[in-house]
């Protein structure tokens, strides 16, 4: 039999992952090596049935199930086929052309924005970068171009700062960055010319 490990969602719904593909998030093989010791190994050849079957339970209690359904398929996945490395600047907005289409297909395929935004704070807290840098690339994707009108509520964000003296509050707190974006705008209208 394979060893497994056990990972417990928010609700409390198992999934059982082999080990070996458990070993590509950071918490994980932290988890597995701390739980490894000399007196869980046999000492002599003979092993029963129960001593290859080894199941470690971990309670991931900030991730809901649907996310944790997913950073195991993840898991299984990656290790028969490694998602193809990324880095931006990207050429295309189709994730298809960027990563392996099983890749793709699973990052946007019955995934809403909720789904990802769990999947992005999963693989960020299971410490799992193949998963974090695949999800933050379909978000990217998904918000590429969108106004702030459309943004907010995705985010849920209710201050639009219709408040006059809040806005001038929060202008006063980032003059830095209107003050870099004045400047990097001379600074392209003189390579310009």
């Amino acid at each position: 039999m394979v060893k497994t490990v056990k990972l417990i969602s928010k609700e409390g719904d198992a999934f059982e992952i082999p080990i070996s593909c458990c070993r590509l998030s950071e918490v994980i093989d932290c988890e597995l090596e701390c739980h490894s010791s000399d007196e869980d190994k046999p000492n002599n050849d003979e092993q029963d049935e129960n001593d290859s079957c080894v199941t470690l339970s971990l309670t991931a209690s900030r991730i809901h199930s649907p996310a944790l359904r997913k950073v195991a398929d993840f898991l299984m996945h990656f290790e028969v086929e490694e998602m193809t490395s990324f880095e931006p600047p990207f050429t295309s907005e189709n994730i298809e052309e960027i990563v392996q289409k099983w890749f793709a297909d699973f990052i946007t395929e019955g995934v809403d924005h909720s789904l990802l935004l769990d999947i992005i704070s999963a693989a960020n807290f299971l410490s799992i970068q193949p998963l974090l840098k695949l999800s933050v690339l379909a978000l990217s994707i998904n918000i590429n171009g969108k106004s702030p009108d459309i943004l907010r509520p995705m985010f849920g964000i209710s201050n639009n700062l219709d408040d006059p003296e809040q806005k001038a509050r929060v202008m006063k707190e980032n003059e830095w960055a209107i003050e870099a974006r004045r400047q990097f705008d001379e600074d392209q209208k003189t390579k310009i010319i």
